[in-house]
């Protein structure tokens, strides 16, 4: 990813020489950071062109519906994560979920403003990557807050760098899980039987037998959501009461309380 940003870099440089204009820090993030594009179909909305994959790193990220006209932005300043405020979070209560760690995303608008030394990124859930049964493509936006100034095109790497501090790239391999909204998945099958069927059942039938060995931990009362998730992996479907959430699995329903374990069934 970095090689492809710094080949991109180098021609802008190039021209820059040539009499064009420098890239502006927007264009320097936006050839890091590839911002998905979506439509609209009979189902609502859709990826017509996945982007780059990112893992959320610190929970507090509100995501809302699509339809939702409120957006309630997370704020990251000085390595802390700030919720959304309560009035807000209010205001959508019933078509909103916080985000959990190690949730994939797309980026789908990037936005820099130099004045108030904030970037603002908004997000869209990559249900695709996420394993979602029902796409529900929540919404949502993050702004990092910079000192004054700060926000100039000589200082992007060191903004890639806090960024990634709540957002990080995933690697081609689990990017290229949020194509299958493309066929990107069929494709690679093809792929993988043009250069060898043998091989690829050797590598499936060993993935089936690392599944098996490595099941689902135990739940036990008072465990976060973010310890479940990381045990058992994203749910089916997520109910959203109030203080309390529960998450289904093919096998169990988990609620929690407060971000909280208090049945399983």
């Amino acid at each position: 990813m970095r090689v492809g940003v710094m080949a991109t870099m180098l021609a802008a440089t190039a021209a820059w020489g040539q009499g064009a204009a420098p890239p502006s820090l927007g264009d320097q993030l936006s050839a890091q950071y590839q911002v998905v594009k979506t439509g609209t179909d009979s189902s609502g909305t859709t990826i017509t062109q996945p982007g780059t994959v990112l893992a959320i790193q610190k929970g507090g990220i509100l995501g809302v519906q699509p339809t939702s006209a409120v957006v309630c932005p997370a704020k990251f300043e000085k390595g802390e994560l700030k919720h959304p405020g309560a009035i807000c979070s209010a205001m959508v209560r019933s078509v909103s979920r916080y985000f959990t760690v190690g949730e994939k995303v797309y980026i789908s608008k990037i936005d820099v403003n130099t004045e108030k030394a904030q970037l603002s990124l908004h997000l869209l859930d990559c249900d695709s990557c996420n394993g979602t049964q029902d796409p529900a493509y929540y919404k949502s936006e993050l702004v990092f807050q910079f000192p004054k100034g700060y926000l100039i095109p000589g200082n992007v790497s060191k903004i890639e760098d806090t960024i990634a501090q709540v957002l990080t790239v995933q690697d081609q391999g689990d990017s290229s899980q949020g194509q299958d909204d493309q066929g990107g998945q069929g494709q690679s099958q093809g792929q993988d039987q043009q250069g060898g069927g043998q091989q690829g059942g050797d590598q499936q039938a060993q993935g089936q037998q690392q599944q098996q060995q490595q099941a689902p931990e135990s739940i036990a009362e008072g465990q976060t959501i973010q310890q479940v998730v990381a045990s058992w992996g994203q749910p089916q479907r997520i109910v959203k009461l109030g203080a309390k959430q529960i998450y289904i699995y093919q096998d169990a329903k988990i609620t929690f309380i407060n971000g909280k374990v208090s049945d399983v069934q």
